[in-house]
This record gives C-alpha cells, sequence and structure tokens, in this order.
C-alpha cells in the first residue's frame, strides 16, 4: 500500500487540542493529589488508593471525550456551535427563491401548465448521441451522483400523497391504445412547516461534504458499516462491500445499488479509509479503533471535499466560479436549498450515456460486455461480476452527453413491460418534483436570484432550437419549469451550465464550504493540505484498484477504447455498444423481458423520490 498519509495528520488546530489534553490529564492528576491518606499499611488506605487511581483514570477519560480532539458527528449536529442543527441530518432545506404554491400539483397555476410528460415528450427527445463541449467523462457525472447521494435526500414515505403524472392520449410508450387515461405514478414528498411558517422538504442526510455516503448520516448506519478492528470498515473477501440478506451492498447511503458505477465509486471509498487506516494503525500502535476510525474518516472526508473543489466543481462552473476561500463563517448557513436539489444540480441526467463500457486494462470490452444502462440499474451482482476496475476504466474513457434538454430513452422512456404497462420517465419525474415542492416558474427564480426577466422564446439565452421546442408545449417563458429551463440555456463563460443554474450551484457550493467549521482547510495545514490540494480521483482509483493506465484527469475523457485495433469479434461487439433504446417492439415481436426484482426495486426507489 502507498503510505499516502503521514502517522502525523495534526495542524496547528489539532495541535493546541493535544495541548488542551494535557493540561486535562493533569487536571485528573491534580485531583487525586487532593486526598493524602497516611498509614501506609493500613488495608483501608490501599483500597481507598486503588478507588482514587481508577477516579484518576475515568476522569482522565472523560476530559479526553469532551475535550480533545473534535471530530464531526454522524448525524452533522454541532458543526455550528451556535445552530448546531444547521446541516444537520433530518432538518428543512431551505429557499432561495419565493415558492409559488400555485404551481403545486393541483394549484391553480398547475392545472394550466402542460403536463410533464408532454413536455418531456416535445423537448427531452433525444435523436442519436452528443458530447459535452467540455470532453467530459462518464466519470465526471459519477462524481457528481456519488457527491449528490452525500449532500441531499428528500424522501416520500407516504404511498398515498400522490400526484401522479397525466400522459398525453396515444402517448406510444406509455398509452400506445391512446386510452387518455394512462398516467406515470409519482409520491409527493415528505413536507414539513419550517420556523418561519413556511411548508418545506426535510433533508434526511447531512448536508455537508462528509462522507455520509461512506459512513452513514446515523449512528446505527455507521455501527453498521464497521468491524470495529483496527479502524476499518466492513469489507468482503473480494474487498468489494458487504451484502444484506437481498443481495444489496451495504452503503452509508441507501441509493448506492442505484446503478453499478455508483456502487463501484462507494467501492473504492471504502477500500480508502481501510488503506488510511491500516497506515495510521501501523504507525501509531496505541491509538484505539476509534481513534484510527474518526482519524481515517477525517482523511478521506479531506480528500472528497479537495477532490469536489479542485477538479469537479472548476469542470462544472469554471476556475474562477467560486470567492477565494476565506476560512469558516459561523453565520453561513450550509443546509440544501430547494432550487439546487430539486433543479439545478439534477443537470446530471442530460449526460448519462445509453451504454456503460466495461473495459480491461488495454481498453478493450471485457468477456462479459458493456452494460446498456438500462440493465446497470439495482443489478448489484453485475459488480462481482466484472469487477469495479472494469467500470471505473469504461467510465473514464467514454465522453459524456451533452448538457441539454435531451435525455436518453434508458431513462425516459424505461418501460417495466410492455408498452402501456408503465415504467420510468426520469425527465417527468423531474418536473413533477419541482412543482411539487413549490419551485416558481423561470422569471420569478431569476428575478429572486438577481437576474433579469427573459420575455420571449426567441431570446438568445436559449440553446440553438430549444427556445422553438419550449414554445410548443408552454404559453410563455414565465411558465417554464425550473429544472427544464437550467438545461435549455447556452452555458455562460467557463460553466457547464447557463447564467440560471450556474448562479444556484455557486452560492451552494460557496455555502457548502464556508458554513463547515470542519473544511478540510480549516483542518489541515503545510505538508499535509498541499497533499490534499494536489490529490486526483485518478490517485485514489489507481492506489485502490489494480487499474495502471488512466489519464491523471479521469473527468475528461481519455477515449482509449476508441484506439484499441479491433479483433475479428467486433462486429459483436459494436451490436452490444450500440445505443440502446427501450421502444414498443414491433408487431408481433415480443418485448424485452425485465427481471421483477428490478421493476420491484425501481418502483421502490420512484415512490421514495430516490429517481427524480
Amino acid at each position: 500500500m502507498n503510505n499516502h498519509i503521514s502517522s502525523s495528520t495534526s495542524t496547528a488546530v489539532r495541535q493546541q487540542h493535544s495541548v488542551e489534553r494535557g493540561n486535562q490529564s493533569n487536571s485528573a492528576s491534580h485531583f487525586g493529589q487532593q486526598f493524602n491518606f497516611s498509614g501506609g499499611g493500613n488495608s483501608l488506605n490501599v483500597l481507598l488508593s486503588l478507588i482514587i487511581q481508577l477516579v484518576q483514570l475515568l476522569l482522565a477519560e472523560l476530559l479526553n471525550q469532551n475535550h480533545g480532539d473534535e471530530y464531526r458527528s454522524t448525524d452533522g449536529s454541532g458543526n455550528n456551535k451556535a445552530y448546531p442543527d444547521r446541516g444537520a441530518a433530518e432538518q428543512p432545506v431551505n429557499k432561495l427563491t419565493s415558492p409559488d404554491a400555485t404551481r403545486e400539483p393541483g394549484g391553480s397555476t398547475e392545472v394550466n401548465l402542460p403536463s410533464p410528460r408532454a413536455i418531456s415528450n416535445a423537448v427531452s427527445d433525444q435523436q442519436g448521441d452528443t458530447e459535452n463541449h467540455k470532453g467530459l467523462s462518464d466519470m465526471f457525472w459519477v462524481w457528481g451522483q456519488f457527491l449528490d447521494h452525500d449532500i441531499t435526500l428528500i424522501e416520500g414515505h407516504d404511498p398515498d400523497a400522490k400526484a401522479d403524472i397525466a400522459v398525453p392520449a396515444g402517448d406510444p410508450h406509455f398509452d400506445p391504445a391512446g386510452t387518455g387515461t394512462a398516467t406515470i405514478g409519482f409520491t409527493r414528498s415528505d413536507s414539513v412547516v419550517d420556523a418561519s411558517g413556511q411548508k418545506t422538504q426535510v433533508n434526511d442526510i447531512t448536508a455537508f461534504i462528509d462522507g455520509s455516503n461512506v459512513y452513514g448520516s446515523d449512528q446505527v448506519t455507521a455501527d453498521n458499516l464497521r468491524s470495529f478492528e483496527g479502524g476499518r470498515m466492513k469489507v468482503d473477501e473480494n474487498n468489494l462491500m458487504p451484502k444484506d440478506d437481498a443481495g444489496h451492498y451495504q452503503a452509508g447511503d441507501i441509493r448506492a445499488n442505484e446503478n453499478v458505477a455508483l456502487t463501484s465509486m462507494h467501492t473504492i471509498w471504502v477500500r480508502e479509509h481501510n488503506q488510511i487506516a491500516d497506515s495510521l494503525s501501523a504507525s501509531n500502535p496505541e491509538w484505539s479503533d476509534e481513534k484510527v476510525y474518526q482519524e481515517a474518516r477525517q482523511h478521506v472526508v479531506a480528500e472528497m471535499q479537495a477532490i469536489t473543489y479542485n477538479e469537479f466543481l472548476p469542470n462544472l462552473l469554471g476556475d474562477d466560479a467560486l470567492e477565494q476561500y476565506q476560512g469558516y463563517n459561523p453565520n453561513q448557513d450550509p443546509q440544501m436549498n430547494s432550487e439546487f436539489s430539486s433543479a439545478a444540480y439534477r443537470f446530471g441526467h442530460s449526460m448519462l450515456s445509453p451504454n456503460l463500457l466495461r473495459l480491461d486494462e488495454d481498453g478493450n470490452e471485457i468477456p462479459e460486455g458493456n452494460l446498456a444502462l438500462k440493465d446497470a440499474f439495482f443489478q448489484p451482482e453485475k459488480v462481482a461480476e466484472g469487477g469495479v476496475d472494469s467500470i471505473l476504466r469504461g467510465a473514464a474513457s467514454q465522453t459524456a452527453q451533452a448538457v441539454d434538454t435531451q435525455v436518453v430513452d434508458d431513462v425516459r422512456n424505461f418501460l417495466f413491460g410492455p408498452p402501456g404497462a408503465g415504467g420510468l420517465d426520469l425527465v417527468s419525474l423531474n418536473i413533477q418534483r419541482g412543482r411539487d415542492h413549490a419551485l416558481p416558474g423561470y422569471n420569478d427564480a431569476r428575478e429572486d436570484l438577481g437576474l433579469s426577466r427573459i420575455e420571449s422564446f426567441d431570446d438568445p439565452i436559449w440553446q440553438d432550437g430549444v427556445g422553438e421546442k419550449l414554445a410548443q408545449v408552454y404559453d410563455s417563458p414565465d411558465d417554464v419549469d425550473l429544472w427544464v429551463a437550467g438545461l435549455a440555456e447556452n452555458h455562460v463563460g467557463d460553466s457547464l451550465m447557463g447564467e440560471t443554474a450556474t448562479n444556484i450551484m455557486t452560492t451552494q457550493f460557496q455555502a457548502l464550504r464556508d458554513g463547515d467549521r470542519f473544511w478540510y482547510e480549516n483542518q489541515y495545514s503545510g505538508q499535509d493540505l498541499q497533499q490534499l490540494n494536489n490529490l486526483s480521483l485518478s490517485d485514489i482509483i489507481k492506489r485502490n484498484t489494480d487499474i495502471v493506465n488512466v489519464q491523471d484527469d479521469v473527468m475528461v475523457a481519455s477515449n482509449a477504447h476508441q484506439n484499441v485495433i479491433e479483433a475479428p469479434e467486433a462486429p459483436a461487439q459494436m451490436m452490444r455498444m450500440q445505443r440502446s433504446v427501450v421502444v414498443p417492439q414491433a408487431q408481433g415481436m415480443a418485448p424485452e423481458v425485465l427481471d421483477n426484482d428490478v421493476i420491484q426495486e425501481l418502483q421502490d426507489a420512484i415512490q421514495r423520490g430516490y429517481l427524480g
């Protein structure tokens, strides 16, 4: 194993904690010295002396626990000492803009808006492959999803809170018989009334970038993932995450099995934790399991933060999108903003590729083949089948789709059986979720964000041809749903996104950084900080897999698979790599049969809000 972390990861802050801990130990010793018993041979004095020694040890341990090195809580509470619930799990999300209850399902505005499925068909129908203008790889959106599952989860627990999506009559995928009564199932998110009397949703996990997707946002989950030996996390004999009785990999976030690329990313971060824990244990044999675990966890979180802000965000928003870090700001609320979690940050859905490549070290497709995206959902056995290495190689090689309103059929027309039997349209779910969360219309949101209103679908702010598509379903730019508009705008500057989404995401990512007392730049200094700032995702991949031939910036596609000299079986390989579309079969042909367990997983995920 690479000794990539020094045995001492202390900073000036943590050195001060050590001094304080030493003073506290001295105080414990002083406590015992207040009692001086004479008559050394007296058995009572011996007994009292033993009791005093025990009290000294207990007091020293208590003081050490309460005032020693401070680590993040599992549920995010206490990060802000004045406002301990800020950023913690199970707290209401914030609003950047004024909510519009009239746009909620059944509201006076919503009943006159086009159906989300009608919008999906008009604006998001993708014909052929596209490529994003920065040449970013599938690894970019994989990291984006992994990060998303560290900072936001809004669930819907009430199956009776339905707001099903109307399907246009004759929709070839969802209403081929033209009944006009078909719907796409949708369950509303749980909501609460916040301190200001405003209805809002709850973020069920910590808002901080704190590795909660690896470690959990509650103590039961966190403890279940630990081995309680040497500070390590549980892994199986193949160095994969442990499985539950249903065969699902167990991780800090409940969505870890949603697709094989996401599961692979989870896997290497558990391995990274264990590598660091082993290194720390070897260098500090006197450390307890708890001490090693917390130190390793702290360093893993620092690595995740550094990769996000030094590698991911420059690709997403541009090099200078965020203001210079000025240190921890206790007045900054780091909680999720609804406009971010329910709209802007869902940009990655447009980047999804129709196939996930699985490659060997030479860039060849592995014998088990590539995976159609539709076949990668809730398929944990596929991770073990081809190994995480092949999936990560493929993600680093392939260029992701363009950031636009178009979305591949594998998530827009994912059928659960024959046409009309129901299925998944991620576009419709995203639009309906924005309405469910009372997001304002496009222009009202822009005005609240300090941006100018857009008065026409002919405005140059729209991507080529998109304004015309929007005009087919919306009466006015005022009506456009925020998620759709965020993808429809031309990118601004060096951002991957348009003006509106860039504004929302910049605000959120600055809040996550500045409102985190444990932010890595506030915890590390000197050589330790320099090492973190020089870290890349490719470093994590290489030291936790057998992958050798991978580019330094894995978030920019290498297209290594395109440079492979085709073997005689290339035609079959190309057939497997062709765009996989879930469409109605020709008349008389049997539709593709989907695994019932996968269908159930998808239906449950949709109901709970894990997808859309």
